[in-house]
This record gives structure tokens, sequence and C-alpha cells, in this order.
């Protein structure tokens, strides 16, 4: 008889759920929602990405994006090189959203390093290694 497990899913929820609740606070430190800081965090990896192409990307409504992106747009963190077509948009991150974005970034990481205190500092390494392992297999 193998030896009992917990499914990965139950195991993954509460750290899962911790991270989430991170995120969130982080962004709204410097005024964002989680998912404006996703969308800069896109549009900083993918330079000229089209508002379609980040939706997909981050598994976003097509529709939502836009009334982030205006939002972000008005707050001069990104800005869009128009096309014909709305949704065919380059968009652009300028300086000052990478620097919002690089400071939610530095409180991710910081209240991340927080939570996960009581792992060694190998252990840690592991663990982002393994689900950087696991996320690259899902997505190819």
């Amino acid at each position: 008889m193998a030896a009992a497990r917990e499914d990965l899913l139950a195991s993954v929820h509460p750290l899962a759920k911790a991270l989430r609740r991170i995120e969130d606070a982080a962004a709204a430190t410097q005024g964002l929602t989680m998912w404006r800081y996703a969308i800069l965090r896109g549009a900083d990896a993918v330079p000229g990405s089209t508002q379609n192409d980040l939706a997909a990307r981050l598994g976003y409504s097509r529709n939502r994006i836009v009334a982030d992106l205006d939002a972000l747009e008005e707050s001069t963190l990104v800005v869009r090189r128009r096309a014909a077509d709305r949704r065919a948009n380059a968009i652009e991150i300028t300086v000052a959203g990478r620097r919002v974005m690089r400071a939610v970034q530095r409180e991710i990481h910081r209240r991340e390093d927080e939570l996960l205190a009581d792992l060694s500092p190998t252990t840690r390494r592991d663990l982002a290694r393994a689900v950087e392992r696991a996320a690259q297999a899902v997505r190819a």
C-alpha cells in the first residue's frame, strides 16, 4: 500500500491564498490592484504587447483589461501605441510605471520572505525552482 499523501492542490492552496493576499496588499501600497500590477509586469516583460496578448498571457478578461489600461494610462504608468483596432494597441510601460512596478515587487518579495522565514534559504530556493519548473510544464 502506498503511503498516503495530500492532494497537491490541498497542499498548495493555503500558500496560494497567502501569496495572493501579499500581492494584493503590496499593489495597494502603490495605489494599484493586483491585476494592474500584473499588467505592468506583463508590459515590462514583453514590450509592445497588444492588450489582447496581455489579457491572454494573464488569463484576464479582454473586456476588463480595457478599464485597467485606461486607469494605468491616466496615471502615466503605461502608454498605448494606437492601432486601427483598439485590441491591437501596443502597450508600453513608462519609466514611472517601471518604478511603481519595481516598488510593488520589492514589497512582495519582502512579505514573501517574512511568510517563508521558517524555511531555510536552500529550501526557499528549491521551492521557487520547483514551482517555476511546474509552471513551465503547465504552460508548455
